[in-house]
């Protein structure tokens, strides 16, 4: 969707808003918009007009805004901007999308090293190697790497860009021992669980071509799947 699109959608919306939730989107508008944040103007436009349309949806059901994101605008949104730079997902079909994309990437990738190491075999003068794969070790990938991912975010990703004087105020984030040890569980969990299922689900043998191919594949799909943006 074009930014004008999503900015005439978002009015329209704003006029089916009641008096209260108007002004408290006003406040969300204010934020996003005046540079507070540190989004562009696309994922700004894209972001109040998912804002307006969970408002509206809300009203319908007699919920107010405040209601539904807390008494202080401001200090949602900021949080809003926090999950959007660590591409945090909100929305049920970001979140679906997501969680899809990591394993995706990571399974993508994985076939590729196959895929080069067979190559390799090869290339040195010997037979085209071919990979017996267990189809329990792709369903352990997928799920370390979700993992791995959340835990770089939640540690490594980016926090809400302020200005020095913000910045001066904002006590530094402590390290929390508990999510970690969390994370580690649940790591040890996916573990457990892909040892048993590695003894009843099948292998199969992919040659380097198979990998090739399905290398292609997981490229393809993370540029016309995952890799779409809103249009300027």
């Amino acid at each position: 969707m074009y930014i004008h699109e999503m900015i005439h959608e978002t009015k329209t919306l704003r006029q089916q808003m009641t008096p209260e939730n108007e002004a408290y989107f006003g406040e969300m508008v204010k934020y996003i918009r005046s540079g507070g944040s540190s989004l562009t103007e696309a994922k700004g436009e894209e972001v109040l007009l998912g804002l307006a349309r969970e408002i509206v949806k809300n009203q319908s059901k007699g919920i107010s805004a405040e209601q539904l994101y807390g008494p202080d605008a401001k200090a949602y949104c900021e949080q809003v901007v926090d999950d959007v730079n660590m591409r945090k997902p909100r929305s049920t079909k970001e979140k679906i999308m997501y969680y899809t994309m990591i394993p995706w990437v990571a399974l993508t990738w994985v076939f590729f090293i196959y895929m080069i190491t067979g190559f390799f075999s090869k290339w040195f003068g010997g037979e085209l190697e071919y990979t017996l794969i267990s189809s329990a070790s792709l369903l352990l990938i997928a799920g370390l790497s979700i993992v791995l991912v959340e835990l770089v975010i939640r540690f490594l990703g980016p926090g809400s860009r302020k200005n020095k004087e913000e910045a001066s105020q904002t006590p530094p984030r402590k390290f929390d021992i508990k999510t970690l040890g969390t994370y580690l569980a649940i790591a040890v969990g996916i573990i457990t669980v892909g040892v048993f299922l590695g003894r009843i689900m099948p292998s199969f043998t992919v040659s380097p071509w198979d990998s090739l191919i399905i290398f292609v594949v997981g490229i393809l799909g993370q540029k016309f799947i995952f890799g779409r943006r809103p249009k300027a």
